[in-house]
């Protein structure tokens, strides 16, 4: 039962994060939108910094499972780097509320706080540039600067948060397809 009402405050907490900013979102806030006293709130939480750890966590943490079953992968480079592409966007459109708190919010997190998130999109970076590396080892792209690479391809699909439409005419497929198609052009042997 507890992990029901955790998992209801953090929707919530999500949910204002990307609306009104980590800054500007009270625990009283966070404790309305789910209809608890603001005391009954930290029954399920330490304080708003420990949620919004655990948030953006639980985020990137799901941007690195996928991602290193798909870098382990014994297919071709470029077969990964378009699975990765994808999964990057099911990710981001499949929940853009929380993407938008990891990319925008957990740069607000206290130094110690922000460097565990650091170190696990430092990791995420990582399997990118493997799988980009292993591609120019393997003469399937061309030679370059994986880590420069793997930075370009990730700003690119990263932004995707802030101009992503549900309604839009493409589908999230669509426009993977089309970061795939723009990414490879730029780096196939």
């Amino acid at each position: 039962m507890a992990t029901n009402k955790y998992e209801e405050i953090a929707r919530a907490a999500i949910q204002l994060f990307d609306e009104k900013g980590y800054h500007a979102t009270s625990v009283q806030d966070i404790a309305d939108a789910v209809g608890l006293q603001k005391g009954s709130l930290y029954h399920y939480i330490e304080n708003k910094e420990e949620l919004l750890l655990r948030i953006a966590s639980q985020s990137i943490n799901g941007f690195n499972h996928e991602l290193e079953i798909i870098r382990n992968r014994k297919t071709p480079a470029r077969d990964r780097l378009i699975q990765a592409i994808h999964h990057h966007f099911n990710i981001v459109t499949g929940d853009i509320q929380m993407t938008t708190v990891l990319l925008r919010e957990a740069f607000l997190l206290s130094d110690e706080q922000h460097g565990i998130i650091k170190k696990a999109t430092d990791r995420y970076l990582d399997l990118w540039v493997d799988i980009i590396k292993e591609g120019m080892d393997n003469q399937e792209f061309r030679s370059g600067d994986a880590r420069l690479t793997a930075l370009s391809i990730l700003g690119s699909c990263n932004w995707v948060y802030r101009w992503y439409d549900e309604h839009g005419a493409r589908t999230p497929q669509q426009i993977a397809d089309y970061f795939c198609d723009l990414s490879l052009k730029g780096i196939l042997a």
